[in-house]
């Protein structure tokens, strides 16, 4: 390696550390994040106390559909994949979507609608 690319390896390296770290160091809005984290720990709080949903039954797979198709929503639910829509698991697929759009009130109130359903609180 000649020492112009050491040289500009070591300056690259340095660089990118340095913009870790001031990525890191940034201030992220609290509001937003607290939102998303609470979806993060009702998700994993769930998870740990619902048990896990029955697997939709396998069938063979077409070769058209390996090669360029994708599931449309009327072949899920004939499969019997669908979101959730009442209870808790409803409730954080609310909070999602409401986190997705922005909206963190929102978010934060379907956090809690869906902590209530759980019977987390």
């Amino acid at each position: 390696m000649s020492r112009s690319s050491a040289s500009f390896a070591t300056r690259t390296g340095l660089g990118a550390v340095l913009a870790g770290i001031a990525l890191l160091a940034a201030p992220a809005p609290a509001f937003a994040a607290s939102c998303l984290e609470q979806i993060v720990t009702v998700q994993q709080q769930l998870k740990a106390k619902e048990p896990r949903p029955k697997a939709p039954p396998s069938q063979e797979q077409s070769v058209a559909a390996q090669t360029d198709r994708q599931p449309t929503p009327g072949s899920l639910a004939a499969a019997g994949v669908t979101e959730p829509d009442s209870g808790a698991l409803g409730a954080l697929n609310a909070a999602m979507n409401l986190q997705a759009a922005g909206d963190d009130a929102g978010c934060l109130k379907a956090v809690g609608e869906a902590r209530k359903l759980g019977g987390l609180d």
